[in-house]
Order: structure tokens, then sequence, then C-alpha cells
């Protein structure tokens, strides 16, 4: 605890508070806090930027100021305390507190109710550790309402979220883990009647705890796992599109990719190198260097700008009952017959087939750097398998930098819709990086059926930073 102060009410204005021989100063940048040495002229000057004010709080003897401190990229939930000699629960002092609250949160809904799932075995094992280190004194100093579940199998976020019948109530779904968890929360809230309703209006948010962390690289512009918590605090509301992924009977609702052949290889055949943690994806693309797979396919695509409404059938249905659950598919399921407008194509001897609605699919690999989270359309990425060893790593250089598709080896798109029908009848196939069932498989976007939490306005990029 900081050297208490003392307050007059007298020196309350409307932006500065006078604390004896300290000023307290609202500005358009965030709070300042001077205080005037008594044996010298200077003044020590302390600078609290709105986006790292957590609360504040008066009461009759003192007033508490919370907010994060940034030391070595990692931010640590700190406070100032102000003893007052005058009524702390006046009307001026209380409004100035309140125009400090209202600055520190902006557009962003301050208390947040979370609702937090925590995965221990997720990237290197150090969720755990990770959340109760960097997040929760954060959450804590912000006065978050916090209902956390630790995750003990697979599955049981998906259990949790399906079986939660206040989950509409909280602010945001908090995923302490890699990308899987996201994931299995968002199919787990898909399998509710109302999994529409929720979708739309839930933000889904993660920390980042495992290899990937596509979701808060994307999302939050960080792997710092103390800066995320803080856009999460302070994250604005963000509609995404979300994509249904149908295989035999099965559906599934992807927020990330799918991926077929070398990248997916390179992912899920490296699942006992978890301890590596990203590393683990180099190690497989060098096991498969100079001998990358071939994964031959029929491709069919529906790549209008115009994909159809999904509700355009049912007028005024998005308040009814029915709207509540998943959007229809509007161009079927991988079992119907393909209409005509779709384009149709054959690739024998395709080695990468990779698609998704982000740039990034982890914290350092741009694969689509002209992807937009809400445009209605996925982006896809194909190389044939006889690109050589040469060409493929100069591609991967190029990955992290986004210039990789000015290679003529690299075939980009954009569709509304797509169909993967293997060649093979064995393989590897991933959606949002985790193993699906080799076979073919549609995908159709449904635009902003998702909801997430950005970085507020003037966060900074901490995409390779500390915790």
């Amino acid at each position: 605890m900081q050297k208490t102060k003392y307050v007059t009410e007298q020196a309350v204005c409307q932006t500065t508070l006078h604390v004896e021989s300290t000023i307290l100063e609202l500005d358009e940048n965030g709070l300042t806090i001077m205080q005037r040495q008594k044996r010298f002229a200077c003044q020590n000057s302390l600078e609290i930027r709105y986006l790292h004010v957590l609360w504040a709080e008066a009461t009759k003897e003192q007033l508490t100021i919370h907010y994060a401190a940034e030391r070595h990229k990692t931010l640590n939930a700190t406070r100032k305390v102000f003893q007052l000699l005058d009524q702390g629960t006046s009307p001026r002092i209380q409004a100035w507190v309140q125009l400090l609250l209202d600055r520190a949160y902006g557009d962003s809904k301050a208390r947040k109710n979370l609702k937090i799932y925590l995965n221990p075995f997720s990237g290197k094992g150090s969720a755990v550790k990770l959340y109760y280190r960097y997040a929760e004194p954060l959450f804590k100093a912000a006065r978050c309402q916090i209902d956390l579940h630790e995750t003990s199998h697979s599955g049981h976020a998906s259990q949790l979220v399906r079986e939660d019948r206040n989950i509409d109530a909280c602010d945001a779904i908090v995923c302490c883990s890699g990308d899987g968890l996201p994931y299995e929360v968002i199919n787990g809230i898909a399998l509710r009647d109302d999994a529409g309703h929720i979708l739309r209006n839930v933000p889904v948010v993660q920390l980042p705890g495992g290899s990937g962390n596509a979701m808060c690289v994307n999302m939050f512009k960080t792997t710092s796992f103390s800066h995320a918590a803080l856009y999460t605090i302070k994250g604005i509301r963000q509609p995404i599109d979300l994509m249904s992924v149908t295989q035999g009977d099965k559906r599934y609702i992807s927020f990330l990719s799918q991926s077929v052949g070398l990248l997916a290889e390179c992912d899920l055949d490296t699942e006992n190198m978890r301890f590596l943690g990203g590393k683990r994806f180099a190690v497989g693309f060098l096991q498969r260097l100079f001998s990358p797979p071939v994964y031959g396919c029929e491709l069919a695509v529906y790549n209008s700008t115009s994909q159809p409404d999904p509700y355009a059938d049912h007028p005024g249905c998005q308040t009814n009952e029915q709207s509540r659950g998943l959007p229809h598919l509007q161009f079927g399921s991988v079992n119907d017959i393909l209409p005509d407008s779709w384009k149709r194509e054959h690739h024998p001897t395709l080695g990468i087939f990779f698609a998704g609605q982000f740039p990034f699919v982890d914290a350092i690999s741009k694969v689509f750097p002209d992807a937009r989270p809400d445009d209605g359309l996925v982006d896809i990425i194909m190389v044939d398998s006889g690109i050589g060893a040469w060409k493929l790593v100069q591609l991967f250089k190029r990955v992290p930098e986004g210039n990789h598709l000015a290679m003529r080896e690299v075939h980009h798109r954009k569709v509304a819709a797509y169909r993967v029908t293997p060649v093979r009848t064995r393989g590897a196939f991933s959606i949002d990086g985790e193993r699906s069932s080799f076979q073919p498989f549609q995908v159709e976007v449904h635009p902003q059926l998702g909801m997430t939490l950005v970085t507020p306005v003037g966060a900074e990029e901490h995409r390779l930073g500390h915790n």
C-alpha cells in the first residue's frame, strides 16, 4: 500500500482533486498524480492511462484508486489510497470518482460478470499458474464477478455451457487455454435450443494459455496473459462470423479455420510434443520438408459476395423462438447435391489446403493477411505438394509478414461456402486445430453469428510480449 495522503473536499472541482501537497488531475489522456516535495520546488508525477484504471471508490474515510501498473511489459494490480479528512461520500467527491470511471471504461461495461473456464492441460500445462498470477488479481481489482470452472477432461467445458441455465447473464465467457477450449465452448453452446441467441449475445474470449492462442492474438493483438486479462476487463463487444462444418450427419461450428494436408499434419501429429509449446509446429514442418504429403481432392466453391440472408425466408423470425437456435444451412450439407452455381475443381496433387477467417492462426503466422472476421467470407489458401523444399521454406519464411500470397505457388481466394472431397481415405483434417474425421466436408459462413471482445481504443500491441 502506498503512503497515505490527505484530501479536503473544498479543493474538489470538476476534473481536479487537491490533496494537500498532491494534485489528482483528469485530462484527455488519463489520471495524473502530482506530488510536490515539501523541501524542494520540484514535484514527482505519476501518469496512469485511463486504459489502466481498474476501479476507484471513495468511502467516508478514504479514496482508493486501483490500476494496472506495467513493469517489464507485465501488468500488475496496484492501488493508491488517500485518507480523507472530510466527508468522502460527499456529492462532489463522488462525482469526481464517477468521472474517472466513466473515462476509464468508455464504451466498455464496468464490473463484468465473467464465466471463466480454465484448462489445466492446455499448451505446456501452465494455464492455471498464469491465471492465478496474472489474471485473477486484475479481475478482482476491477470488481469483476468471477464464476470459475477448472475443466477435468475433454468435453467438460462443452457439457458445462450446455447445461448452464444462466449463461446469458454473463458479460463474457473467458477461455483460459489454447484454441481448443473456445472451440469446445462454442460447440457446446451450439447444442442448446437457444444457441443462436447465446452465440450472438455472449462474447467468447481467450486468455493465452495454449500453443496457438489465435483467438487472443486476433482479437487482443497480444500473447501477454496480463494484457489479455486487462483487455477482457476493458474490451469492446464485436460481432464475428462463424462457420458451419458438416460431415456425414454431424454439424460443427468453427470460429477459426479448417486445414487439410501438410499444415494439419504439423499440428495434429505433434500432439505428443506439447511440452515444446508452439515450437512443435516447426518440428512437424521440418520432418516433412523434403517429402511433403499429397492430398488430392475435389473442390467446389460458392464465391458470390452476396451471401443469402439466413433470415430472408422468415420475415421477423429473429424475434421468435425458432430464431434462437442455430441458423439454417443456406447451402445444405455435405450430403446434398451441389447446385450448378458452384464452381467445381480437381486438384490431384494438393499439398496444403487451409481455410480461415482471421489473419493469424497463431502468434506469428499471418496466414490470411486479407481476412476479416465479419465480412461473411472465408479465405482459402492452396499449395501444390510439388512446390519443392526451397520454395516451401521461402513460403513459411514469408508467413509472419503475410506477404506469402505474392508467391505464384500460393493460390488464394475468398468464398461464402465450399466443399472438399478428399481422394485419399486416410489423412489429417482439423477444425480450429482439433482433429476431425477424414472424410468429405462442407463449410458455409454465418455472418456475425458470433460475439467476442476486442481491444479498446488506445491499447498497444504486445503480440510477442511477456505475461
